[in-house]
């Protein structure tokens, strides 16, 4: 009999201690699970460039590591920091993230204000203990996409386009960031043809077809009927043009070939999503550091493709491409991210 109550003790702290160790498990798995807040730049989700390709970069770190995230559309610039420390300041989140240069100063403003807060930018850079930065070499790719633009003007390219040694390109705003496409698509069209001209003009915004329309006709009407554009939705009216004057264009960011697959003639992609990905798993795996990190072709940060354009490229001009991918990555070639810079790789090749 007293062994039995010996068994029936030992059997009950068994029990206790099983569903102890269970809650706590509970308790810690909870306690497990990353909770992320992303706001959005100016252009909002939906816009098939930044915006959407972060919101990728997050799905793929919840559907990996299981991770929760609240989203927030701004509608103004202005609206950004209060986002950021309306997040921050509920203590809910372990990683806040913002997006392209449109956050810097309102960054540099929060992420002081709350020491312990993890903070992510995308596409852009501060330097503050608590935030990491990841940035594409944005250059790199587009040095690709002048590439081929400055051999499509060749006579015998098989294209036909117009003598007047004139390649367009279109921006969203005059901002260094958006020079860095500039100057690299520029000076991989003069690593061709160093005395082609690179008309450049700017929409003011990210979300004005009709403006990026009428500056797409003004360059067709100047000579310039291949255009590269880093303008967001702004584009697609680069992409009207194109179609209705039968020249050509090149999207930016996403794949856009498929919108307009019969004159866009490749992208120059930004992987953002991979900069949201690996932001989310530092923190996940416990090894988040405030640094700046920048992603090029060599760690497919960039890339310019093809796919899903009607449009065939000579294998010269492909050769000419994976030639200068190949040189970059190796940096036998040193891409201009700036007006400078491009003056400089300019000189070298006179």
């Amino acid at each position: 009999m007293r062994k039995a109550k010996v068994l029936v003790s030992i059997f009950l702290i068994m029990v206790i201690f099983t569903a102890c160790a269970k809650k706590n498990a509970d308790i810690a798995n909870e306690k497990e699970v990353v909770r992320v807040g992303l706001v959005s730049s100016s252009s909002g989700f939906g816009d098939g460039a930044f915006n959407d390709l972060t919101l990728k970069g997050v799905e793929r770190a919840k559907s990996e590591f299981g991770i929760e995230y609240d989203k927030v559309q701004i509608k103004a610039v202005g609206d950004i920091e209060l986002s950021l420390r309306d997040m921050a300041s509920t203590g809910d989140y372990d990683l806040i993230i913002g997006l392209t240069y449109e956050a810097i100063q309102a960054m540099k403003t929060v992420a002081p204000e709350f020491p312990d807060q993890k903070f992510a930018l995308i596409d852009t850079s501060i330097e503050a203990p608590n935030v990491v930065s990841y940035m594409t070499r944005d250059e790199e790719a587009s040095y690709l996409v002048g590439v081929v633009a400055a051999s499509m003007k060749f006579q015998n390219s098989g294209f036909n386009l117009k003598e007047d040694n004139k390649i367009g390109f279109i921006g969203g705003v005059d901002a260094p960031n958006i020079r860095v496409f500039y100057s690299g698509y520029t000076a991989g069209a003069k690593s061709v043809n160093p005395s082609i001209e690179s008309v450049s003009d700017f929409v003011g915004g990210f979300t004005d077809v009709t403006t990026a329309k009428e500056i797409a006709k003004s360059m067709n009407q100047q000579g310039a009927d291949v255009i590269f554009h880093a303008a967001g939705m702004s584009g697609n009216g680069l992409f009207q043009t194109a179609k209705e004057n039968g020249t050509f264009a090149f999207g930016v960011n996403l794949n856009q070939n498929a919108t307009e697959p019969d004159v866009i003639v490749g992208s120059m992609i930004k992987n953002v999503d991979i900069e949201a990905y690996e932001a989310i798993k530092s923190v996940v795996e416990d090894n988040f550091k405030a640094e700046v990190i920048k992603l090029g072709l060599k760690e497919n940060g960039v890339d310019f493709v093809t796919e899903g354009s009607n449009v065939k490229l000579p294998d010269e001009i492909i050769k000419s491409v994976d030639e200068a991918k190949e040189k970059i990555i190796n940096e036998e070639i040193k891409v201009p991210s700036n007006m400078d810079e491009l003056v400089t790789f300019e000189d070298t090749l006179n």
